[in-house]
């Protein structure tokens, strides 16, 4: 161990010297798990960034707070990626004679839950007076036969850690997921907390994956976005010339809605297949080039139509939908159940926020009647049912009590229509009914839906109850065009149109008027444009 932590340390020492001024700084806090695998970060990001490892090891909490300061020193961080976990959930006792006295049976717990909550809302505190993006590790597993910490309190300490970070709005990357996909040949020993060199390789490449995320945020976050790119439905093995035109065009930000491809399978290679016949289209991989990208998903590229949490395969498919959009996740978007996520663009007087939910992974089987035009899913006003699951809509709550000047909120279903029969939110009218009051309690202003699904595009309002008219743009499809002529009735239709040809949607925000305003448009294969609105907020 001491070995170890020495020839750390020399290889820090050395690479670190040779740090270059033009490249972001990121700071390295942990304990010797941290030390192992740092040299492989600095080695992986030499010429990303600088990044360092504080002199000496974290150990717990309590040392963190005594010597944060000095480990911050005067550097101003452009990101700081942090850990305390398995020293404060360890037990020693005097009489010990393991290393570190270590003690599970006799020995006393380092850190209670409680003081731990404590001891990192203050340490989150400080870490945040440096205006560094903040990215928290979550602590590796304990292994069977450890002799100091008892199995599955990493567990229990993480959960702790995710309320305090989900309190300061920290990303989260899960190394304890990571690692507890280990082999047993990855770990130093038997009952060791530490890794092989194979081992924190592995955690390496993640921890360099989530700087690299943190630093390509911290440059979108920057820019400011006054025209976003949005559409859906790609039948993967047809022409989709479409993309190619949206790629000339250079938008500033591109959003996938869903139906990115047409799964439909409980075959994982299939999926995988499918996907990677979208991804060898060069239409598509030049609009990815050409500007930043968000997706989410809708029932065809989950792998059911129509689905929800019942299907079989959801954990699988959301792997493979991550894997496939890697790059376009957030980290922690990547370390928890289902594919929602959120991202803030430009300066905070023309900040865009975008939340992209997910309304597939943990929705609530729907009720079924008659088939009609629309289809056959009935109105279910059963408290019970869900569209995006207690952890999503505490983590909407959360998002849209930040401050932002406009808010595009992506639902791959449409949120006002309440057609007859079609998969809507109007199937659950009591979590459309919490989206509403959502938006009022928590005041979120400058606030338009996208939505897609429906293989038609269509504009649609709601103004009696809300503090403002709410709007929800519905784009669809890239590719895959609606066989009838007539869409499905919808009350809440704003404008009389609707477009029935390949098209994607376009909203330029016009950010020098004295209140910012939208103009939403549906373009067609030509780039004329077939739908027009201007939004108003104020209106």
């Amino acid at each position: 161990m001491n070995k170890i932590f020495l020839l750390s340390f020399f290889v820090l020492f050395c690479i670190s010297n040779a740090n270059s001024a033009d490249i972001p700084d990121v700071l390295v806090i942990g304990d010797s798990i941290s030390l192992g695998y740092t040299p492989n970060v600095i080695a992986m990001m030499h010429d990303e960034a600088n990044v360092v490892h504080h002199k000496g090891n974290a150990q717990h909490t309590g040392t963190g707070l005594a010597k944060i300061d000095a480990w911050l020193g005067d550097t101003e961080w452009d990101v700081i990626h942090f850990n305390w976990g398995l020293w404060d959930l360890c037990y020693r006792h005097p009489e010990s004679k393991v290393q570190g006295q270590r003690d599970k049976e006799r020995g006393t717990l380092t850190t209670s839950l409680e003081q731990y909550e404590q001891n990192l809302n203050q340490l989150v505190q400080r870490l945040r007076k440096t205006n560094a993006t903040l990215i928290w590790a979550n602590t590796t597993v304990v292994p069977q036969l450890e002799a100091g910490r008892r199995v599955d309190d990493d567990l229990k300490y993480n959960a702790v850690a995710a309320r305090v970070m989900q309190k300061h709005g920290v990303v989260v990357n899960d190394l304890n997921k990571l690692s507890r996909k280990f082999s047993t040949e990855m770990f130093k020993k038997p009952g060791d907390v530490h890794f092989t060199a194979e081992g924190y390789q592995q955690l390496a490449v993640q921890v360099s994956e989530s700087i690299r995320s943190a630093l390509q945020r911290g440059e979108e976050g920057a820019r400011t976005v006054s025209q976003v790119f949005f559409g859906s439905c790609i039948k993967q093995e047809q022409p989709m010339p479409l993309l190619a035109k949206m790629a000339d065009l250079s938008p500033d930000l591109m959003i996938f809605l869903g139906d990115n491809i047409y799964g439909d399978t409980e075959d994982m290679d299939v999926l995988r297949a499918k996907y990677a016949v979208l991804s060898s289209d060069r239409g598509f991989q030049r609009l990815r080039q050409s500007c930043p990208t968000l997706a989410t998903w809708d029932d065809h590229d989950f792998g059911v139509n129509d689905g929800g949490a019942d299907y079989s395969k959801r954990l699988e498919s959301e792997r493979i939908f991550e894997d496939f959009w890697f790059n376009d996740l957030s980290v922690e978007a990547r370390s928890r159940p289902g594919v929602y996520d959120a991202k803030f663009f430009g300066p905070p007087e023309k900040r865009l926020q975008v939340i992209m939910l997910d309304t597939r992974y943990f929705r609530s089987p729907l009720k079924q009647g008659d088939k009609r035009i629309g289809g056959s899913w009935l109105p279910d006003s059963d408290p019970s049912k869900t569209m995006l699951g207690e952890d999503q809509w505490t983590w909407l709550e959360e998002q849209l009590s930040k401050p932002a000047n406009v808010r595009i909120i992506a639902s791959s279903i449409q949120f006002l229509a309440e057609a007859v029969g079609q998969e809507t939110w109007s199937n659950l009218p009591r979590e459309r009914h919490r989206m509403l009051d959502l938006l009022k309690s928590t005041n979120a202003n400058g606030v338009i839906f996208i939505s897609g699904d429906r293989h038609w595009s269509e504009l649609s309002s709601l103004s009696q109850g809300v503090p403002y008219p709410i709007y929800d743009f519905t784009s669809s499809s890239f590719n895959q065009l609606h066989g009838r002529g007539t869409p499905t009735e919808n009350r809440f239709r704003h404008l009389p149109n609707t477009f029935h040809q390949a098209n994607y949607g376009v909203i330029r925000i016009d950010w020098d008027a004295v209140e910012p305003s939208a103009m939403l448009e549906i373009r067609d294969l030509s780039g004329e444009t077939q739908l027009q609105h201007q939004v108003d907020w104020e209106e």
